[in-house]
């Protein structure tokens, strides 16, 4: 997993049921460039195995004794920010609620529990997810490092001058607002969700890569904030104006166009980019149904999900807007935009709402 060039990266595993410590520690052995530099059994045993080992990474459950994860991990950012920390959630409707918060809090990503019998098995499945994760975190921790930033800030290059662009950008009017978002997604989109208008004359279909029950607990967070209702998308939805639509957590999300209405299909169809959800499973449709009315956004994240999607938008003459590298958690998802030159505008997290606001303010494009 590891290049040659980089050093290995020691791992700090917190979780209060010991099963759980040795399955994570042996997933992590197992992964080249890893190294499990201790254990711990809970919030104030990892603070104190932090203050011994200085581990570049934390694994850190949500559910523990004495103090839970989102208290530990609160306490990481203030003694330790540049320490980078993975929650590892129990799929259960409390446990995701607090995972988010805690990826609202700083937590790079989360990996998700296996809740089966098979020792085997399960530590199968934390491996996987984990291989993923610590090849994203080395990377990160080496760009980080090699530009002193603190470690929840990634600057992978500057954002690209405007003449650099293939094109000038098109100032609608759209039909539809489409964010595909991975690592990162719960903070960046909760700066910009909340902040589209009460009067928006567009659905928005969002993808975010998360499993099951997260991507409830995430939209009902999101719509607790909003002006615009927020929900997970059910099969069979008509797609609205006004309202933002979530791709539920291990499903695919594609939009069809029936009687003149767009309805929402939510299938259990393969993975597509490696995701599922999948950006490009939805932007497939979405310049089917929409074409080049299509106002699409790609935020943090990594891999190239949404790269396919955006290509077929791009050329169509829809609209894509790529997160700038220094406002990403993880400069992946937009890079791919970005290096293949099908971003009209690349914007930091920041600024992105109030373009939306100019972008969407036209009448929508009718067919």
């Amino acid at each position: 997993m590891a290049p040659s060039n980089t050093r290995t990266l020691r791992v700090l595993v917190t979780d209060d049921t010991a099963l759980y410590r040795r399955m994570l520690s042996d997933a992590l052995h197992g992964i080249p460039g890893i190294e499990v530099a201790g254990t711990s059994f809970d919030g104030d045993d990892c603070l104190a195995m932090m203050d011994k080992l200085k581990p570049d990474v934390i694994t850190l459950d949500i559910n523990m004794p004495r103090r839970d994860g989102l208290s530990t991990l609160r306490e990481i950012r203030k003694r330790s920010p540049r320490t980078v920390v993975l929650m590892v959630s129990s799929a259960t409707d409390e446990s995701a609620e607090q995972t988010l918060e805690a990826l609202r809090a700083g937590a790079v990503d989360m990996i998700l529990k296996p809740s089966g019998h098979d020792f085997e098995r399960n530590r199968r499945s934390l491996e996987e997810q984990l291989v993923a994760q610590m090849e994203t975190i080395q990377g990160l921790i080496d760009q980080q490092e090699a530009r002193g930033l603190p470690r929840r800030q990634v600057e992978n290059q500057p954002i690209r001058d405007a003449s650099e662009l293939s094109r000038p950008a098109r100032h609608g009017p759209y039909s539809c607002l489409s964010i595909g978002v991975s690592t990162g997604g719960p903070a960046a989109l909760a700066a910009i969700v909340p902040h589209l208008p009460q009067d928006l004359s567009v659905p928005v279909f969002i993808v975010q890569h998360m499993p099951p029950l997260f991507t409830k607990s995430l939209a009902d967070h999101l719509h607790h904030l909003s002006k615009i209702p927020v929900v997970e998308a059910t099969h069979g939805m008509k797609a609205e104006p006004g309202r933002a639509y979530l791709a539920p957590g291990g499903k695919n999300m594609k939009l069809h166009r029936a009687a003149g209405a767009c309805e929402i299909v939510i299938s259990d169809d393969p993975q597509v980019s490696g995701c599922k959800p999948s950006v490009d499973y939805l932007l497939d449709s979405v310049a089917s149904v929409y074409g080049a009315s299509a106002l699409t956004l790609i935020l943090t994240g990594m891999g190239d999900d949404g790269l396919r999607g955006c290509r077929k938008l791009f050329q169509l003459g829809a609209t894509v807007i790529a997160q700038s590298a220094e406002t990403c958690v993880v400069y992946g998802m937009p890079r791919q935009i970005v290096e293949n030159k099908l971003a009209d505008e690349v914007l930091p997290l920041d600024g992105i709402a109030s373009r939306l606001h100019e972008l969407l303010k036209a009448k929508p494009w009718r067919a």
